[in-house]
Formats: structure tokens, C-alpha cells, sequence
């Protein structure tokens, strides 16, 4: 009696997923370490794998694109940006964005030797990709626009790449059928109705904080008008010159690196709240 029941659940019909979630059926990720040479260089790129696999595994594409650590960081700040707009959602929203900010790796290479942290990085961001990927197949994020339209987009846009890239940074074939789905993404082919589940008002959804630098009063972030622009022009993750990474002190402040190496080196102290042999986390 329960196999019945088992296998009659097992037979009701699945709803199609969104399209703009749905090219990632087949799409598995991963990430190695690129040492470049001579070693004093130190200089350490990231190789993203793709894997597009077919429903019926009869064929499948893989390719291959340059990352370095710093486009990387800027995916990440570009999605946490779209997540801390001010919504309120039924979706896992805040979950993803605590995750992002906690769980990506820091931009200072501390914690061991370089081959420690690199093999350390490249674990994190490929289980990074897999948990956003997770997070965007789940239905139950589906109600969320600025996940659908934002979230979903961003990591598609990662993937495939710019044009600038096709000749120096990637590698392999892009599936037509996926660069024609970008297209139409870009055309507005996929624009969403805003749901009733989603109210877009001024307020920041309390299992979001927005994080400030204590020194300039500037947003960790988000993207300022320099990136705005640089984005729209070309592939929008060449255009990575302007981002800060940031770093929070043992006493919980909030700093971009540039102002906290400045203020820091020059006090030997939090630049705020004064406690001594402050360390960046």
C-alpha cells in the first residue's frame, strides 16, 4: 500500500521551470587554480569549468573561461547589491545574501602558505556557484523577481562571457541555444509582472544589513556611478577596476581595505573605536 502511494506521488506531473531558470538543468560548475609563471610573480588566475549536459546525455559542451580572484569578487558584489535592494519577498533571500558575504573567500591572501590559500579559494568558490546555482532551481525562490531577473541573469552572464573574451579568456564552445537565450534575456523576453508576493518599498528587509565603511561612509557594496557606467559599456567583468574589497575588524567594524591599510598602519588600532592590534577577519 505505501509502494502504491509511492509511486503514484512519484508519477504526478512537475511544473515546467521559468525560463529564466531553466537553462540551468544541465549546468555544472567548477573551479581550478591557474599559478602563473615565473613564481615570484605570484600572480594566480581562476580557471571556471562549464559543463552543459543534454536531457538525454546524448551530447553535452564544456568550456572554459579566465577568471581572476577580483571578477570573482565583483560577481559576488553585484549580487549581493541586487539582493539588499529594498523588498520584501518569500523567498530565501536574506539566507543567500548572509552566505554570500560570510561564506566567499576575502581578497587578502593570509591564513597560510599561497598554494594553501589558492587550493582554499578554489574549494569555496566552486561550492559558492553551487549553492547559488541550488539556491535559483529552488521553486520556492521563484516568487522573488530581483531573483529571477537579477540573480538568475548575473550568474548566467558570468558563465557565458562577454564578446571581448571569446578570443584571449575563454575556451571551448558556448551552446548556441544558450547565447540565444541571453539575447533574448536582454531583449525582454523574459520580463517578469511584479507577484503579489513581492512589495518593493524603501525599507531594507530586516535579514538584510546594509554595510557601511566606518571611515569614508561609503556602502562595502554595491555599485557607484563609475561602475554603473563601465558596466553597460562592453563585458561588464573587464570592467573591474574600481571595486574595493572589504575587511571587518575583530571589534566588528566594517572597513573597505583601502581606507582600513591607511587609517590601520597609521594607528596600529580600529581607526573607529580606538581597541589596539586590531586584526582584519
Amino acid at each position: 500500500m505505501n509502494t502504491k502511494r509511492l509511486r503514484k506521488k512519484r508519477s504526478l506531473p512537475v511544473g515546467l521551470l521559468p525560463p529564466q531558470v531553466a537553462w540551468l538543468d544541465g549546468i555544472s560548475m567548477g573551479v581550478t587554480s591557474l599559478v602563473s609563471r615565473p613564481r615570484n610573480s605570484h600572480r594566480v588566475d581562476y580557471l571556471l569549468t562549464v559543463v552543459c549536459e543534454s536531457h538525454d546525455l546524448a551530447e553535452s559542451s564544456t568550456w572554459h573561461l579566465v577568471r581572476t580572484f577580483d571578477e570573482f569578487r565583483y560577481f559576488r558584489k553585484r549580487l549581493t547589491a541586487i539582493l539588499r535592494r529594498g523588498h520584501f519577498c518569500h523567498a530565501e533571500c536574506p539566507w543567500l545574501f548572509t552566505f554570500l558575504k560570510s561564506y566567499y573567500p576575502k581578497s587578502q591572501l593570509v591564513g597560510g602558505t599561497l598554494s594553501k590559500v589558492v587550493n582554499r579559494r578554489q574549494k569555496t568558490l566552486t561550492r559558492s556557484l553551487a549553492t547559488i546555482r541550488s539556491f535559483l532551481m529552488k521553486r520556492s525562490n521563484h516568487v522573488c523577481p530581483l531573483v529571477m531577473q537579477g540573480v538568475a541573469l548575473e550568474l548566467l552572464e558570468f558563465i557565458v562571457g562577454g564578446q571581448q573574451e571569446v578570443d584571449f579568456d575563454r575556451h571551448g564552445n558556448v551552446p548556441e541555444w544558450l547565447r540565444q537565450h541571453l539575447q533574448k534575456w536582454h531583449n525582454g523576453d523574459f520580463d517578469l509582472e511584479i507577484s503579489t508576493n513581492f512589495d518593493k518599498t524603501e525599507s531594507v528587509n530586516p535579514g538584510i544589513k546594509t554595510d557601511i565603511c566606518a571611515v569614508c561612509n561609503h556602502p562595502l557594496d554595491g555599485l557607484n556611478q563609475k561602475e554603473r557606467e563601465a558596466a553597460v559599456e562592453g563585458d561588464r567583468w573587464s570592467q573591474i577596476a574600481a571595486v574595493e574589497s572589504s575587511s571587518v575588524l575583530l571589534c566588528g567594524q566594517n572597513f573597505h581595505d583601502g581606507c582600513l591599510s591607511n587609517r590601520h598602519n597609521e594607528f596600529l588600532a580600529c581607526p573607529t573605536c580606538g581597541r589596539e592590534k586590531a586584526t582584519a577577519g
